[in-house]
């Protein structure tokens, strides 16, 4: 007989199916009329009385004039099929030449329990018969009874059923396995978030602890009036290079590069004394990184000015 044509995935060729059982070919054979029938369906067919003649057209043929049909087989055996217990919730799609392979592994293959006959799903039994209250009576009636995986088919072999049991373990261990490691992977990339996220919570914390430190070490005048006496260029210069590569959050960069501009415009050519600490200003603000590259440049630009000042006040030139 045919293969159950809604066994198959997607629509099936009707090319593909037998003229006698309405089936998929099963075995294809080729009669001497060219006709393509099911290996047991056309015996079937020639086996009843005063048949002999092709169920197509009639044609006497003689069954051992058939012929198999290797390339027909070969691509109903590629065709894809569901599991013969989709109905118990089975959801695998194999090959056909594949589909016999699976069921004897097949975790929603029906086994009758041996306690209370109730029939489960393979990957059920275990757990339905440590809740069974039929076995559970007879172990306290008669003691302990071995528990088995169901009872075996009546014409399938004691050896098949133990490789079938055997394969059912390891494809069991092996879903387990591939879930822990999944659990494993998601545990991995989890802790790796939380680290990441230590590290930037531990790094904030020193920064909030520095600035807070910075604001009792430095005298910050929060007013920004630095340039307004000669002494407040000694403070600014100090401020700065005491945090000259990490400026404290709470001081503004535009308004210290005022304080700055305040103090070399009023102050670098007001005597040596004056001129040093402007130059000492300029070049601790010109190592920091403090400002932008516009306001660095600036800040080049006023130490030569303060070189080229004293080349010409110290080495004049000579007049005619």
């Amino acid at each position: 007989m045919g293969y159950n044509i809604n066994k198959f995935i997607g629509s099936v060729d009707p090319n593909l199916l037998c003229g006698v059982c309405g089936g998929v070919f099963e075995n294809a054979v080729l009669t001497s009329c060219g006709h393509s029938f099911c290996l047991e369906c056309l015996k079937t067919w020639l086996n009843r009385p005063q048949t002999n003649s092709c169920p197509e057209c009639r044609t006497l043929i003689l069954y051992d004039s058939v012929k198999p049909i290797l390339s027909l087989r070969s691509l109903i055996n590629g065709l894809n099929v569901q599991c013969d217990h989709v109905e118990r919730g089975c959801e695998v799609v194999v090959k056909l030449e594949r589909l016999a392979k699976h069921l004897d592994t097949c975790t929603h293959f029906p086994i009758r329990c041996e306690g209370c006959d109730e029939v489960v799903n393979r990957y059920e039994l275990a757990s339905h018969q440590i809740q069974c209250h039929a076995i559970a009576s007879t172990i306290d009636d008669e003691g302990p009874i071995p528990i088995t995986r169901g009872k075996a088919r009546e014409d399938e072999p004691i050896r098949h059923i133990e490789i079938s049991d055997l394969l059912f373990r390891i494809t069991t261990l092996e879903l387990q396995l591939k879930k822990l490691r999944r659990d494993l992977q998601e545990a991995e990339c989890r802790n790796d978030f939380l680290e990441r996220e230590y590290r930037k919570a531990r790094e904030e914390l020193q920064q909030k602890h520095q600035d807070i430190v910075d604001i009792h070490l430095t005298d910050f005048d929060s007013d920004y009036s630095y340039g307004m006496t000669s002494d407040s260029i000694c403070k600014l210069s100090l401020l700065i290079a005491r945090c000259l590569l990490r400026k404290p959050s709470y001081i503004e960069s535009d308004k210290i590069f005022a304080c700055i501009k305040r103090c070399y415009e009023k102050y670098f050519r007001c005597g040596n004394e004056y001129e040093h600490d402007v130059h000492m200003l300029l070049a601790t603000s010109y190592a920091s990184n403090w400002f932008s590259p516009c306001q660095r440049l600036s800040l080049n630009c006023w130490l030569q000015c303060i070189v080229r000042y004293r080349q010409h006040t110290r080495y004049p030139r000579e007049t005619k």
